[in-house]
């Protein structure tokens, strides 16, 4: 019944951009994160999405701003960002009229779909589209304090996990972990030794990133060219270097022979340096911020496993794949140096 009530409040949502105006509304593929419907209206597409992470206006507004700052720098980026659109009213938010206080915003529409296959060539161009939204994002100034944290502020990644609670499971799991003890010992090692490298990371340079570029936030056209990066929703000031860490992060899969990694890192890396250049300090702590950035994937799973969200078999993946991933990490750091290339 609660999913009726849902679907029908969303099918008025598009009332407040188009008072006067007829559209449809139809189901489409959409992220993890959020519910996404697409409206069409006088034979344009717009993407309308219902926050489902948070009630928080102001984190919505903080991207918004980001989005719409970019927009006025269109001139360097070769590919689409979504566009909030504004309210006839002003503003670019809604709420859903129900008691949750669920927000909505919507977007212009790109055409594409993620990209599948990605040879070296296509990695080079993920890499210069996001050293390109980097270097944009790098000239951007936003007067408001943004609302997500950087990626090393590890206390703030998930409000069920904070350092005594990740402590507490790792060490001491429940029973439905014991098989994962390990795995879980292996990984609480690598988090303190992040923590105790935080104040090196502070220091290095900051700037707004986009914090999950990877290829389900990339979109490409029938002949595989990026058409478009999607998906701003934790945009925020971090370290710099971040962005490329998390997008090295989704390349690495440890099952893959070390040329085939190798190769693949470099090529994206190759891309991204044409318009962002590292210094020597920031890439070798390349590594590590991709440790990180697996780290944060698990407490925020394991936040969402002790909020009831998920089921214990999606946590035992990640675990699976945070171990395999920091290990590899741990034994391959010499294919990341990119400083010698």
């Amino acid at each position: 019944m609660r999913v009726i009530e849902q679907e029908d409040q969303l099918a008025l949502l598009p009332a407040n951009w188009f008072p006067n105006q007829t559209w449809t509304l139809r189901v489409g593929a959409g992220g993890m994160n959020n519910t996404t419907r697409f409206v069409e209206v006088e034979d344009c597409t717009y993407v309308l999405r219902l926050y489902e992470t948070h009630r928080d206006r102001n984190k919505i507004n903080f991207e918004h701003r980001v989005l719409l700052q970019l927009a006025k720098r269109k001139d360097e980026l070769p590919f689409d960002i979504p566009m909030p659109l504004e309210l006839p009213t002003g503003g670019t938010v809604v709420t859903l009229g129900d008691d949750d206080g669920k927000l909505a915003a919507l977007f212009t529409f790109t055409a594409g779909s993620n990209p599948i296959e990605i040879g070296l060539s296509q990695l080079k161009e993920m890499g210069k589209a996001a050293g390109q939204l980097s270097a944009a994002l790098a000239n951007i100034s936003i007067a408001d304090k943004p609302e997500y944290a950087p990626y090393y502020e590890i206390e703030h990644i998930h409000p069920s996990c904070k350092p005594d609670a990740i402590r507490a499971f790792a060490q001491h799991p429940p029973e439905a972990f014991l098989a994962q003890q390990e795995e879980l010992a292996y990984i609480f090692n690598r988090y303190m030794a992040l923590y105790s490298a935080i104040p090196t990371i502070r220091q290095l340079p900051h700037q707004l990133v986009h914090g999950d570029i990877n290829g389900s936030n990339m979109l490409v056209d029938d002949e595989g060219r990026f058409v478009a990066i999607l998906d701003f929703e934790f945009v925020t000031v971090d370290v710099r270097v971040m962005e490329l860490a998390v997008c090295l992060s989704d390349l690495i899969d440890p099952s893959l022979p070390e040329e085939k990694l190798h190769a693949n890192s470099k090529a994206f890396y190759e891309g991204y340096r044409q318009f962002v250049q590292l210094p020597q300090d920031e890439i070798s702590i390349l590594p590590l911020l991709i440790e990180l950035r697996r780290l944060d994937v698990f407490i925020h799973f394991l936040g969402r496993y002790l909020d009831g969200v998920d089921p214990q078999g999606v946590l035992v993946d990640i675990i699976r794949n945070t171990y395999e991933k920091t290990k590899w990490l741990q034994t391959h750091k010499d294919l990341l140096r990119f400083d010698r290339m």
